[in-house]
């Protein structure tokens, strides 16, 4: 029975078997390129969520930190305000209390100096 096989007969079998393996390694191939794809799908949408979550965080304190940063702002202007204002009450503390205290200086001054000549002359 093997007198009777030609060599075209062989050389089919073969390429039908070369053929039959190669399709086995490619449909191998594409089931495990699909698992590979869902895994993907799924990671893909655990990463969605998981964004957008932390999206949502971020613009909460985004959001948080632009009032805090109105809060802080408000504090400056209002310590400015005060700077300027002890700023000014300084000023005018020096100017109302300077020309009377140099005057008693002066007038103690005098004293004193008076003071000693009559305790010179006495």
């Amino acid at each position: 029975m093997l007198a009777t096989i030609s060599g075209s007969t062989v050389l089919a079998v073969v390429i039908s078997a070369v053929s039959t393996a190669v399709i086995l390694v490619l449909i191998g191939a594409a089931t495990s390129l699909r698992r590979t794809a869902r895994e993907m799908r799924a990671l893909a949408d655990e990463l969605n969520e998981h964004a957008t979550v932390v999206l949502s965080d971020l613009q909460e304190t985004a959001a948080t930190a632009r009032q805090e940063l109105a809060r802080v702002d408000d504090l400056v202007g209002s310590a400015e305000a005060l700077t300027e204002t002890v700023g000014s009450a300084a000023r005018l503390a020096h100017t109302a209390l300077a020309n009377p205290l140099i005057k008693v200086m002066a007038f103690r001054a005098g004293t004193a100096r008076a003071g000693r000549r009559l305790r010179r002359t006495g």
